[in-house]
């Protein structure tokens, strides 16, 4: 019979295949659920996850029918529960709202539950039939149970808390699962941690990611190493899964994967809510917040950024390793029955992004001061048909190496807070580079709080003679009386002092990459400048002050008028983002390079 499902989806258009796999025929089917571990019998290098699909029938039903397909552990970003699958391709998803909790993570707080254990027990399921229906009323599935605040409970899937929170990238999972922790020669930690160039501190957490990993893999693999509880849970998931998974394959493994730190935490979901809003059962993480705890050091085996480059004659690093395939638009086959070729070419795919919830752990990158070696050439590599983000072994199958991750993002403030905060951790990161960081206002001077105060733009008179959008342009939300303002903010580099300005921004809607309205704000440029003296700060900040207003925020327009050199910057993206750095923090970079020409 039909399940009633009120709930919407929207279109969406991907270029990943689940070659062969996820192909129902004519039928449209949507990912539901997540259902245990499976050995891989073409590949050991990587598990399979039991996924369950149900028939699309149209917007509101769900059909009976239902079907199974064991995915590669590392592709469950990708067929993520609520995508919509046709032809072995993604059309579309749940449109769902995202959903922030705020957590204890300590293990007061929550515990494992499933409909199987609670009708063991003889207790309530973690949720009705009626509201989420399973194809196993006794589904075995392990969820983790967080209490909230209100007397409710938030209900995660073991599988979905793994796949989006055990670090950022497919690679760390699929090892994490696939080897042993440690104690044996070819351990998980010999392929995620990189041997250390330098001796260990006190108060200071130091990891040296191996190739494969992501720059936000460092904060998980810190707590690993450093951490006696994130390595006893994490050395848990392989024992655990070499224990209960079924060499036979007739049946899945169900394994409890708990959260890897402790204390207060945040977590974003989408998903449904329970008992007249009470409760909530997650389909996704959106993201979560970073464990609080000692300065992360991060450095790499494939590192780029020494203080100064390698003396003539130095040898070569990874000669031959094939180019990395970026940004590609064609149709990418992904499989999970055989190896990647070790002369293949590597593309890079991307799972949903993963937004950092409330204040970000210090990050700094270790930084030699002269690099050993220079860049050896890169090999052209075998040509690949589809790709794998298995263990690359032997040559020919015409299989290429599939690098997946989340892009790590931060929850948005608004561009003006966004851009104030990646200063500052830029600042934390980079202090040689950023060596203060301050704000100023006619009445406070500069000042170095974490909080800052804007400049307000003075309204025009009543009748001075101006258009009425003109006019209207001081205020943050006319007829309203408040003003809207400016940011200044100081960054001293080595070289003296440069500014960025940053006005405040009107909220307003505007339109999704699938032309979708949601919330947004005005889009301005931001300015950056040096002066030739520093005594005409007061009096080139009045005049902005006064001239932005008739160019209803066009900076560029003022550039010309500055004492000094300056130069208008925009918040898109650029094409080539810093390395170790996130968007806003690239995009404070890349407009410091517009007036010092140097990072």
């Amino acid at each position: 019979m039909p399940i009633q499902f009120k709930h919407k989806f929207k279109k969406i258009s991907t270029a990943i295949r689940i070659q062969g796999t996820l192909d129902f025929g004519n039928d449209v089917m949507v990912a539901w659920w997540y259902s245990g571990f499976y050995k891989n019998p073409k590949d050991n290098s990587q598990p399979h996850v039991l996924v369950h699909f149900r028939e699309y029938i149209s917007p509101g039903v769900i059909g009976d029918k239902v079907a199974h397909r064991r995915i590669p552990l590392t592709s469950l970003g990708q067929v993520r529960v609520g995508t919509v699958w046709k032809n072995d391709r993604c059309k579309g998803e749940l449109d769902l709202e995202p959903t922030e909790f705020s957590l204890n993570f300590n293990e007061s707080g929550w515990r494992f539950t499933s409909l199987s254990e609670a009708r063991q027990k003889r207790r309530a399921p973690p949720f009705q039939q009626s509201v989420y229906k399973l194809e196993r009323e006794n589904d075995a599935n392990w969820l983790i149970e967080f209490d909230l605040p209100n007397g409710g409970k938030l209900f995660v899937p073991c599988l979905e808390f793994f796949s989006r929170c055990y670090g950022r990238s497919g690679e760390l999972k699929r090892v994490v699962a696939t080897y042993p922790w440690d104690d044996v020669p070819d351990s998980a930690k010999s392929r995620l941690y990189a041997t250390l160039e330098e001796p260990e501190e006190p108060g200071k957490w130091k990891v040296r990611l191996r190739r494969r990993m992501f720059n936000g893999d460092v904060i998980f693999l810190a707590h690993a190493k450093y951490d006696t509880y994130t390595a006893r849970l994490t050395k848990r998931i392989n024992a655990d899964l070499q224990t209960k998974i079924d060499p036979k394959l007739t049946k899945p493994a169900f394994i409890q994967i708990a959260p890897w730190f402790r204390g207060s935490a945040k977590l974003c979901v989408k998903g449904v809510s329970l008992d007249d809003g009470k409760s909530f059962l997650a389909f996704n993480i959106v993201g979560m917040s970073d464990p609080i705890g000692e300065q992360i050091h991060r450095g790499r085996e494939n590192s780029n950024n020494a203080k100064s480059p390698a003396p003539d004659g130095s040898p070569e690093a990874w000669t031959g390793t094939p180019e990395r395939i970026l940004n590609m638009n064609e149709i990418i086959d992904l499989t999970g029955d055989g190896e990647p070729d070790g002369d293949s070419p590597a593309v890079e795919i991307q799972d949903s992004d993963f937004v950092t919830l409330g204040l970000e752990r210090t990050v700094i990158d270790m930084r030699a001061d002269q690099a050993k070696s220079v860049a050896g050439k890169h090999g052209k590599g075998g040509d690949a048909s589809m790709f794998s983000a298995g263990e690359a072994h032997g040559s020919g199958k015409g299989i290429g190496h599939a690098s997946i991750h989340a892009p790590q993002t931060y929850e948005s403030h608004g561009i003006l807070r966004d851009m104030w905060d990646a200063m500052g951790s830029l600042h934390r990161k980079r202090p040689d580079l950023i060596r203060s960081l301050s704000w100023f206002t006619f009445e406070d001077g500069l000042n170095s709080t974490s909080e800052y105060k804007l400049i307000p733009l003075t309204p025009f008179d009543i009748d001075e003679d101006v258009t009425t959008q003109v006019k209207r342009f001081p205020y943050i939300e006319p007829p309203k009386p408040g003003l809207r303002g400016f940011l200044v903010a100081r960054l001293t580099l080595a070289d003296g002092p440069a500014y960025i300005i940053e006005l405040q921004r009107r909220p307003k809607l505007v339109k999704d990459k699938d032309g979708e309205p949601k919330a947004g704000e005005d889009q301005f440029q931001g300015m950056v400048f040096r002066l030739d003296h520093e005594s005409q700060l007061v009096p080139w900040l009045r005049y902005f002050r006064e001239k932005i207003r008739h160019a209803k925020g066009v900076v560029r327009r003022l550039t010309g008028n500055c004492p000094g050199e300056a130069e208008s910057f925009s918040h898109r993206s650029p094409t080539e983002l810093v390395d170790g750095c996130l968007l806003r923090e690239s995009i404070v970079l890349h407009a410091l390079n517009k007036v010092t020409g140097k990072r």
